[in-house]
């Protein structure tokens, strides 16, 4: 009895662990992809150029 309760709370511990490495992943993906879209940003701005 005792071992199957010891299961049980392992799958959970395992199960959650998962949830939250995957939501880690996806917020550092969206992280990298803000980073990205600002950096492209500011090195795509050129100075005026003088007639």
């Amino acid at each position: 009895m005792a071992s199957s309760i010891a299961i049980g709370l392992g799958l959970v511990a395992a199960l959650g662990a998962a949830l939250s490495l995957r939501a880690s992943i996806r917020a550092l993906r969206r992280a990298g992809l803000r980073v990205d879209t600002i950096l492209a940003e500011e090195l795509d701005e050129r100075p005026p150029q003088l007639p």
